[in-house]
């Protein structure tokens, strides 16, 4: 067979596997994998709402509201906007992660199975908020583009550069990397005395457009906004390490954060400037702290995508001792003279590495400043992908004759661990979904009049659009009927969570027994016990 087409046949295989493994990856979605509120809804109800000018500022992902709002012209169910988001995002970053290895001149083989390896890791689907997904695609799109074209550095950089601005407005940290890779671009377009270029001057037209007109649709995504995210996450993050020094709970509450922040840090600390300035002890305690998380963290997750993913599970000594003999199969096959002297001779991209660094410093920055959190240590993987790609690329194996027939029953091994040995089960079976039966059930409602929600959830995301709410933290009083009265109040979801809330309240106890005479009906939402006091008039 003509080498050309049957390296095309096998392009189609991997492309193959990939499309099964990532319908296996996200059937069913809806039925195991429940909603989970924060931030993700956020961008959600953002992506609902949009407009220009964009009304949640420009430090709270406008394009990835535009992202939502783009699809949700075609997907007009919020709920089903967001599963399709959360399954979309989840393949995408799979494949992404496959041409970003192969660009870095990986095997089609290992290529191949690295992307299913991630694709069923908890670094992808479990990821929450999704968000971090977004620009971590882009980027990875971005480096494949520079590794696979032949531009001048200057170019190069000035793709970089764009591609931060483009994640500033997914995430606002990444401007950094906007400035910092457009001052590269100025170095390299100095150094190889290229300002006249056609050519060039072209491509900085096109780049200083699209940077004024991001500028004048959004903002500026870093030192723009009522509040500053990094300021407020800071101090959030000093206090889930202080709590864990102390051994003691965590505030349950941003305001018992902040209140804890401040008695241990003083009333005139709000920034790390701050804390370096007037707590230098507990500000390196909190930086060296996250170090030491960063890299545990890095090396759990690496550990989670090459072996828990395919032996999920495995923990008994035999399951362990057999993982380790294919390590060391694998270790005696490789011809180490060879491989020192590919070492040696095999040339590295360093600029393309250092365009690399670029785009990702500011997460290095966040998980030392602020904390690890997983949707950073995402970012991570890139240059742990990096990493192994050198290694693979220069590593050489004996050739062992007796093995050689057996190279098409190990290729359908791996097929076959894709569907059976990688959690495929744990994907299929259905869990259960309470907040999502709870949207779905009050989605269903078609209300006569504009609602009034009382909540501490996110539910009236997935409500109408010109729906009101009402925090619970404005009940005070202890006289929850008179309180749902003076409010208007005419629609109370009470989650697990509600009712964990106002289990010891003497005024909501009250409520219960009356809530008929105050217009109520109570209607059961799910199997958990969820119920919703919704008044008469509104059905």
């Amino acid at each position: 067979m003509d080498n050309a087409l049957l390296n095309m046949r096998l392009h189609w295989f991997s492309i193959f596997i990939l499309v099964a493994a990532s319908l296996v990856l996200v059937h069913y979605l809806p039925f195991w994998k429940d909603v989970e509120f924060g931030d993700e809804t956020t961008y959600l109800g953002s992506g609902l709402s949009f407009s220009i000018p964009f009304k949640g500022g420009a430090q709270w992902g406008p394009l990835y509201a535009g992202w939502y709002a783009f699809w949700h012209f075609f997907i007009p169910n919020s709920l089903d906007l967001y599963y399709f988001n959360w399954a979309l995002l989840s393949v995408l970053a799979g494949i992404t992660v496959f041409v970003f290895v192969r660009s870095l001149g990986l095997s089609l083989a290992a290529a191949t199975w690295i992307a299913v390896l991630f694709l069923f890791s908890d670094q992808n689907v479990p990821l929450n908020p999704k968000i971090s997904i977004a620009p971590f695609c882009l980027i990875l799109g971005v480096l494949t583009l520079i590794h696979l074209q032949s531009w001048s550095n200057s170019r190069r950089f000035l793709v970089i550069s764009l591609a931060g601005l483009l994640c500033a407005y997914c995430r606002p940290e990444f401007y950094l990397s906007f400035l910092l890779a457009l001052f590269m671009a100025i170095f390299w377009v100095w150094k190889e005395k290229g300002i006249l270029q056609p050519t060039l001057m072209g491509w900085a037209g096109v780049f200083f457009i699209l940077v004024i007109g991001l500028h004048l649709l959004f903002g500026n995504p870093l030192f723009t906004g009522d509040n500053n995210r990094s300021t407020v996450a800071f101090q959030q993050h000093f206090v889930v390490n202080y709590s864990a020094w102390m051994n003691q709970p965590e505030p349950t509450t941003i305001e018992a954060q902040l209140q804890l922040f401040h008695k241990v840090m003083g009333e005139n600390v709000h920034t790390l400037a701050d804390a370096f300035r007037i707590q230098p002890q507990w500000t390196f305690k909190h930086i060296t702290t996250n170090i030491v998380h960063t890299v545990s963290a890095n090396l759990t997750n690496g550990v989670s995508i090459f072996y828990q993913t395919l032996f999920r599970g495995w923990y008994s000594p035999w399951r362990i001792a057999f993982a380790a003999g294919i390590v060391v199969a694998f270790l005696l096959l490789i011809d180490y003279k060879t491989t020192r002297h590919n070492f040696r001779k095999k040339r590295v991209d360093w600029w393309g590495g250092i365009a690399m660094i670029t785009l990702l410093i500011p997460t290095l920055i966040a998980t030392v400043f602020i904390y690890p959190r997983t949707h950073y240590l995402i970012f991570h993987l890139v240059l742990v992908l990096w990493a192994m790609a050198y290694l693979l690329n220069r590593l050489s194996f004996r050739e062992v004759k007796i093995l050689q027939p057996f190279s098409a029953a190990f290729l359908a091994l791996l097929v076959l661990s894709i569907f059976v040995t990688i959690r495929v089960p744990e994907y299929h079976r259905k869990t259960p979904t309470p907040t999502a039966d709870n949207v779905r059930f009050i989605t269903q409602l078609n209300p006569k009049e504009r609602l009034r929600v009382l909540e501490r959830d996110w539910y009236r995301v997935f409500l109408k659009k010109d729906s009101d709410w009402i925090h619970v933290e404005e009940y005070t009083d202890g006289d929850f009927a008179k309180f749902v009265r003076d409010k208007n109040i005419n629609f109370i979801l009470m989650t697990q969570d509600m009712q964990s809330y106002f289990g010891k309240d003497a005024g909501f106890a009250s409520f219960l027994k009356q809530y008929k005479s105050e217009g109520f009906v109570k209607l059961p939402t799910n199997s958990e016990g969820a119920y919703l006091f919704i008044k008469q008039s509104l059905l």
